[in-house]
C-alpha cells in the first residue's frame, strides 16, 4: 500500500547547523560556508579547504535532540563533495494503548456487559498507571552533494538517505534534491526543487509513504558598513508545499502553502557575528557565532512558537579543521 504523506523528510530541515538555523533558514540564496548551507542549497561552491562542523541540538527541556556532523572532501582532483550525518532521537515516549481496563460498567473481566470490550472509557471503567509503556523514535539521515558550473549558473544534485526507527517498526526511504544559484551583480539568487520527482520511505510491513515535490527560492543581498567594519546580509526565502499547510502558513488552499521567511547576519570584522530572523514555521530565531581561519564556534536559538508547542530550541555548532587540529596536537 502506498500514502501520500505531509511529513517524512523533516529531518533535513531542522536538523541543522547554528548559523543556518540562527537567520531562520532563509540561506538558499546565501551561498554561506556553513554545514547546513549545502543541505539548503547543493549548488553552493563548496571551498577547497577541508573542514568538519559538529552541531549538537535539544529541545523541548532535552526530550528531543538532534546531532549533525558534516565535512567537505574532494573526491578526486577538482570534484569536492560534502557529506553530513544527521541524527534526531526522542526517549520515553509514553505508549498508553494497554492502559484501559476495558470490562464495562461492573468493572468485572469476562461479563459481557455494556461497554465491555468497546475501547472507550465507560462509567465504572479505569486507568491502570501500571500498564503504561514507553518506546523511542530514531532517525538517522545521510546526505551528499555535488555540484558544477555551467554558465553563469551553478546546478548542484543533493541525495538523502533516511533511516527511521520507530518503536519495533523500522523504514529506509531514499529522496533526490535539485538545487540551482548564481550571483548576479547586487544579489545572489538560489532555488531549490525537492524530493524529485518524489520521495519514498519503504516500512518493514511494505507500506510505503511518499513526499510530494516542493520549491523555494531565496535571495541574499549583501552589503558593507565600511566605516564600521560590518558586512550584512540580508535574506528572503519563499517556499511553496503542495501538502504541508499549517495554521500558520502565510498563504494556504486546500492542502497547499506558501511560506516567507527572512534573515539578517551582521560580522564585524570578519570575526563576530550577530544574527536574527524569522524561519518558515513563523519561528523567530537568533544567535551569534565567533570564527578565526580554522576554527569557529556559533550559538543558534529558535524561540517557542504557538503551533509546535515544543519549547525553545537551542543549536551548537563547532566548526574546525583537522589539518590545523592535528598541527596544534602535534606541535604540544
Amino acid at each position: 500500500a502506498g500514502y501520500w504523506v505531509k511529513y517524512g523528510w523533516e529531518i533535513f530541515d531542522h536538523v541543522t547547523d547554528a548559523r543556518t538555523a540562527a537567520i531562520g533558514n532563509t540561506v538558499i540564496g546565501y551561498p554561506l560556508s556553513s554545514m547546513g548551507a549545502y543541505i539548503s542549497n547543493p549548488a553552493f561552491k563548496i571551498d577547497g579547504y577541508n573542514i568538519v562542523g559538529l552541531t549538537h541540538q535539544s529541545r523541548f527541556a532535552g526530550m528531543v535532540n538532534g546531532d549533525y556532523v558534516s565535512f567537505r572532501k574532494e573526491i578526486k582532483k577538482n570534484v569536492p563533495f560534502h557529506f553530513s550525518i544527521l541524527y534526531e532521537g526522542i526517549g520515553n515516549i509514553p505508549d498508553t494503548r494497554s492502559m484501559l481496563l476495558d470490562w464495562g460498567a461492573d468493572g468485572i473481566y469476562g461479563t459481557q456487559d455494556a461497554g465491555e470490550g468497546n475501547g472507550i472509557i465507560d462509567e465504572g471503567e479505569r486507568l491502570n498507571a501500571e500498564s503504561i509503556k514507553y518506546f523511542s523514535q530514531h532517525i538517522f539521515g545521510l546526505h551528499g552533494a555535488l555540484n558544477k558550473t555551467w554558465q553563469q549558473w551553478r546546478i548542484g544534485i543533493g541525495t538523502k538517505i533516511l533511516l527511521h526507527f520507530l518503536d519495533n517498526h523500522h523504514a529506509i526511504g531514499i529522496g533526490l534534491d535539485l538545487g540551482i544559484f548564481r550571483p548576479f551583480n547586487n544579489f545572489n539568487f538560489g532555488a531549490v526543487l525537492r524530493n524529485i520527482p518524489s520521495s519514498g520511505i519503504l516500512w518493514e510491513n511494505g507500506t510505503i509513504e511518499g513526499t510530494l515535490p516542493s520549491i523555494e527560492i531565496g535571495f541574499h543581498v549583501p552589503f558593507n558598513v565600511t566605516n564600521l567594519g560590518l558586512d550584512v546580509n540580508s535574506c528572503l526565502s519563499i517556499r511553496a508545499n503542495p501538502s504541508d499547510r499549517f495554521l500558520g502558513s502565510g498563504i494556504g488552499f486546500s492542502t497547499m502553502s506558501i511560506d516567507a521567511a527572512i534573515g539578517l547576519e551582521c560580522i564585524y570584522k570578519n570575526k563576530l557575528a550577530v544574527r536574527m530572523g524569522r524561519n518558515p514555521y513563523g519561528t523567530l530565531t537568533g544567535g551569534v557565532g565567533i570564527s578565526w581561519s580554522s576554527l569557529s564556534m556559533d550559538y543558534g536559538f529558535l524561540s517557542e512558537d504557538s503551533y509546535s508547542g515544543l519549547g525553545n530550541h537551542h543549536l551548537i555548532t563547532l566548526g574546525f579543521s583537522p589539518i590545523w587540529l592535528i598541527e596544534k596536537v602535534t606541535q604540544k
